[in-house]
């Protein structure tokens, strides 16, 4: 919990305290396998947004899995947004992660800042949601 915490753009050279070399992790945007590959998807991270602060808010575990609640706060293009999100994280033999599956909302973290696609979104969410009746 401490290494999310302190996520920094040099983060690279760290993995290997926390990863095992051959560690796979996904999201929704992403699929690495590997600690160069998870160093690439950390670095483009740092690229495309800035000011990121994580807080781990809760955390489970398991039999054979952990489970860490978060709140990613950032800025992207220059406006500061937020992001609540769940790490599924298995440990090897070596007590490092092998397994990691991170699971955010891409919707509203992603796709809903570019205008067509945003645009496109927030349709659909309106003609799916549940319509209650207004209550006088």
């Amino acid at each position: 919990m401490e290494f999310m915490e302190g996520l920094h753009p040099g983060i690279g050279s760290e993995l290997k305290n926390v990863y095992e070399p051959e560690a796979s992790f996904e999201d929704p945007i992403n699929q690495a396998k590997g600690l160069e590959q998870l160093d690439a998807v950390y670095a483009d991270l740092f690229k495309q947004l800035q000011d990121i602060r994580i807080r781990v808010v809760g955390h489970a575990v398991g039999t054979s899995r952990h489970y860490v609640s978060w709140q990613m706060a950032y800025a992207f293009r220059r406006r500061p947004r937020q992001l609540d999100g769940v790490s599924e994280i298995q440990l090897g033999a070596s007590g490092k992660v092998c397994w990691q599956r991170d699971h955010w909302d891409a919707t509203t973290g992603v796709y809903q800042e570019f205008p067509l696609v945003g645009g496109l979104l927030r349709s659909i969410k309106r003609l799916v949601k549940v319509k209650f009746p207004r209550i006088p």
